[in-house]
């Protein structure tokens, strides 16, 4: 993952899925995935997500060839930036 600004960043969507978490179901993904198939390649998703989740997002955005640009976390809340692969 490359370095990128947070200043620099402009996320044309942000999603929530902080209670979304469900170690038997991926609910949080589906719902990352229907808002990326609303965009077009090269714009960014903001997502609002916690601890738990930041690994299961992580790898399911290499496995779709998303692009993870940052991940800052605050206290719990992990914001993870995402831009969307063609």
């Amino acid at each position: 993952m490359s370095e990128v600004n947070c200043d620099q960043l402009r996320a044309e969507k942000t999603l929530d899925v902080r209670g979304l978490f469900n170690p038997i179901d991926c609910r949080s993904l589906g719902v990352i995935k229907l808002a990326l198939q609303d965009m077009r390649p090269g714009q960014v998703l903001e997502v609002l997500a916690n601890r738990f989740q930041q690994r299961e997002i992580q790898a399911w955005v290499r496995k779709f060839s998303h692009r993870l640009l940052r991940e800052v976390d605050e206290q719990g809340l992990v914001r993870i930036y995402i831009e969307k692969g063609r």
